[in-house]
């Protein structure tokens, strides 16, 4: 795809989503936000450096979104609506309903060869991941499946599995230590925005289909993001969490009592890993169920810039570092939320251009500074959110455009890079966290 018709679509799609989404975005993801933006916060000095802002009070724990009222029986309304095809024959989406699958764990062509280029001349690749938390909306993936298309980048989209669930069939859902059907994502209906839920659960299904075939990963958000409660959590809570998302991911037509069964491409040997919801859990108790479920990594934990990832547990910790925040002498967690609380939560169109520039300038600085020194894997978290008109997915999807296209940089999904790292010895590992490497 060519980059100005991309960037039209891009536009074009950035505007629609926010236009949709912005009267109930905050709802959605108010929980997230806050506990994120407190953990980061709260996050002892990095560098000399250290947050300017207060912790946010927490709310009150949300209550359980009321029950979807329908006329007709619950599966005669959820067979009344089937899938409809897209609407324009350009679509990401259509063009990526068929055809073959490719690998979720191995680099875009691009990305190989950016990867083979930097072995080549004694050094490694500098990695970026970009993924996204709460990834269940067709018209985000419109935004982002492109900018992969064009780049050769690969994301790694991580789900909420309430988003899979019916209102009407919430009690298919058995948090640990929570009342059944217990969300604090404020409900499935409130995602869907003017469509029906319905109609929302097929949209992200083809949206899902579209990502993996293009080599995109599907992750795990787990289910219902609780928060503070998961810190106690035992292993047993965490697999019973994460089993009941696999069931969410897997068994969509049963748990639904879908008469016009979804078809979907996803299967278990698709899910590697996860980030849990605001960042918390006992990582001892987390770790031991992730490997009992047979995962691969964890990016549910913080680091610092320069870090290069290692194991615990057998598990890949893949850490989202603190970088600095342009336009201020501190740091902040790399991650959009953060961004936006740090600028006040406004939503003033008269700072948007500072917003968006400064945001730029700390993701491509992070970028220049690990490019330039260790080629510690640079780590970016993002919401579908379009918190202040979507300036900080126009920042995110700059500095990619610039970053991924630069030689002997390799932007990938969680998988492949710990595919990768896989392949190389511990001793190889220590000495390139060191720097010890020919620099360009």
């Amino acid at each position: 795809m060519g980059s100005t018709a991309t960037r039209t679509s891009y536009d074009r799609h950035r505007q629609r989503a926010a236009a949709r989404r912005r009267r109930v975005v905050l709802l959605l993801v108010l929980a997230t936000a806050l506990c994120v933006a407190g953990v980061a916060i709260a996050y002892p000095k990095l560098r000399g450096t250290e947050t300017d802002v207060q912790a946010p009070i927490m709310p009150a724990a949300a209550t359980q979104a009321p029950v979807e009222e329908v006329e007709q029986t619950p599966a005669a309304s959820t067979a009344a609506e089937s899938p409809a095809p897209a609407a324009d024959g350009g679509d990401i989406i259509a063009r990526y309903q068929s055809g073959p699958i490719q690998p979720d764990d191995q680099p875009s062509p691009q990305a190989q060869a950016a990867i083979d280029e930097a072995m080549a001349n004694g050094r490694p690749p500098q990695f970026i991941v970009s993924s996204f938390d709460g990834a269940a909306d067709i018209d985000m993936y419109r935004l982002w499946l492109p900018l992969a298309e064009e780049t050769g980048a690969r994301f790694t989209f991580f789900v909420s599995g309430i988003y899979l669930l019916l209102p009407q069939y919430a009690d298919a859902y058995q948090p640990p230590h929570k009342p059944t059907g217990f969300s604090n994502l404020g409900g499935y209906s409130e995602l869907a925005g003017s469509k029906s839920a319905v109609r929302n659960l097929y949209d992200n299904y083809l949206a899902f289909d579209a990502a993996r075939r293009m080599g995109n990963e599907i992750g795990s958000h787990y289910v219902s993001h609780i928060c503070d409660e998961s810190n106690t959590w035992t292993a047993d809570d965490w697999v019973s969490e994460q089993s009941q998302w696999e069931r969410l991911m897997l068994n969509v037509n049963e748990v639904n009592h879908l008469k016009t069964p979804i078809s979907s491409i996803i299967t278990k040997d698709d899910f590697h890993g996860g980030r849990t919801p605001c960042l918390m859990g006992d990582k001892a108790a987390l770790y031991t169920a992730m490997a009992r479920m047979g995962y691969v990594y964890d990016a549910s934990q913080e680091g610092i810039l320069g870090q290069w990832p290692a194991k615990q547990q057998g598990l890949w910790n893949f850490p989202l570092p603190s970088i600095h925040r342009y336009g201020s002498k501190y740091a902040t967690l790399a991650m959009d939320y953060n961004f936006y609380f740090n600028h006040g939560k406004t939503d003033d169109p008269a700072t948007l251009d500072k917003l968006r520039n400064w945001t730029y300038r700390s993701y491509i600085g992070a970028f220049r500074e690990m490019y330039s020194s260790n080629r510690a894997p640079l780590i970016l978290g993002s919401h579908f959110a379009t918190w202040n008109h979507g300036v900080y997915n126009d920042a995110l999807a700059r500095m990619l455009r610039k970053a991924c296209t630069t030689p002997e940089v390799a932007c990938v999904d969680f998988i492949t890079l710990a595919r990768w790292l896989d392949q190389q010895t511990p001793a190889q590992l220590a000495k390139w966290q060191a720097g010890k490497f020919p620099q360009r």
